[in-house]
Order: structure tokens, then C-alpha cells, then sequence
């Protein structure tokens, strides 16, 4: 292969890879990595029972997703629009043998039909979380919980919030 059409090929896919991360920090949040030991409260605190549907928005990695679907039996969903991340969730759901349980969509969650979720994970910026505010207010049905990490969906009252010391990250959850 020609080394000008290898570097064309390489400036492109990396123009595109980062693109893709750039579009997702400023359309909704940058992608930060939530750490186990936090995934685990966020799941407990969110009460899913066996066969719920569990939609994460802008899901990175897929590591919500994965113990979603594993450790607690949802169908889980996750979201995301960078494409490093994205690739890296679906490869995981597929290695640990999750399709059908786990699955991922690379689309933006802002234009996705969220009324069929018992229950929406985010990690989100604030201003993407007053965005999607009037979205859960006309599309989550009815007992639907909404579980937050770091950022609390203002103007709403959360019926928990998770904070057990100083150091640890706020989650906050609601319920329509």
C-alpha cells in the first residue's frame, strides 16, 4: 500500500473517531467511565426487577448495559453516539454472549422513542439533562424511574438520593 493513501486512510478514521467523540461531549456529555463499585449502587438504587427494560443514554463502554443484563436480568439498552465506545459495547455484549438480553443502538438518544423503559440510566450534563427533562415528561409511562448520576434533573424532586460519604458521587432516582 502506498504510505500517502495509508496516512489518508489513518487521518480519516481517526478524523472520524474523534468527531464522534467531540458530537457526543457536546451534544449531551463527554465520555467519563463510571467506576463498579458506583454501577452497583446506581443498579440497586434503580429496584430492577427480572425482565424490566432498562435504557442507558449515552452509554459509553457498555458497562451499565452488561451488569444490567447480567447481574440483574434486564433487557437493557444502551445508547451512544461515539463510535469507539460504541464498537467496544457491542464486541463485549457479543463476547460475553448478551444479544438478547444487552443490545446497543449508535443513535442519538434525544431523537429515540424512550416510552418503553421501565427504567433511564444518564450520566449527563446538566444542560443535557434539562434537554431531555420535557422528553421524560411526555414519553415515560406512568411508574417509569429515572436514575441519575452527578447531575439531578432540576426541578424535579428526586424520591431518593445516594450519597453515603463525602467522597462518593451523588445518584439521584426518580419516579413518574
Amino acid at each position: 500500500m502506498d504510505i500517502f493513501l495509508f496516512w489518508v486512510i489513518f487521518i480519516t478514521f481517526l478524523v472520524l473517531v474523534l468527531g464522534t467523540f467531540a458530537w457526543g461531549g457536546i451534544l449531551a456529555a463527554p465520555w467519563i467511565p463510571v467506576w463498579k463499585k458506583d454501577i452497583k449502587r446506581l443498579l440497586d438504587l434503580a429496584q430492577i426487577k427480572p425482565g424490566e427494560t432498562l435504557y442507558d443514554l449515552g452509554a459509553g463502554d457498555g458497562r451499565i448495559v452488561i451488569m444490567a443484563a447480567k447481574e440483574y436480568n434486564a433487557i437493557a439498552v444502551g445508547y451512544e453516539i461515539a463510535s469507539l465506545p460504541y464498537f467496544l459495547a457491542y464486541i463485549k455484549i457479543l463476547v460475553l454472549g448478551l444479544r438478547g438480553k444487552a443490545s446497543f443502538r449508535y443513535r442519538n438518544f434525544f431523537k429515540a422513542d424512550l416510552s418503553q423503559a421501565d427504567i433511564i440510566v444518564t450520566f449527563l450534563t446538566p444542560p443535557a439533562m434539562e434537554k431531555l427533562k420535557p422528553k421524560f415528561e411526555r414519553e415515560l409511562k406512568p411508574g417509569a424511574r429515572v436514575v441519575s448520576y452527578a447531575f439531578s434533573i432540576k426541578g424535579w424532586e428526586p424520591k431518593q438520593k445516594s450519597k453515603p460519604n463525602k467522597k462518593t458521587t451523588a445518584i439521584y432516582f426518580y419516579q413518574r
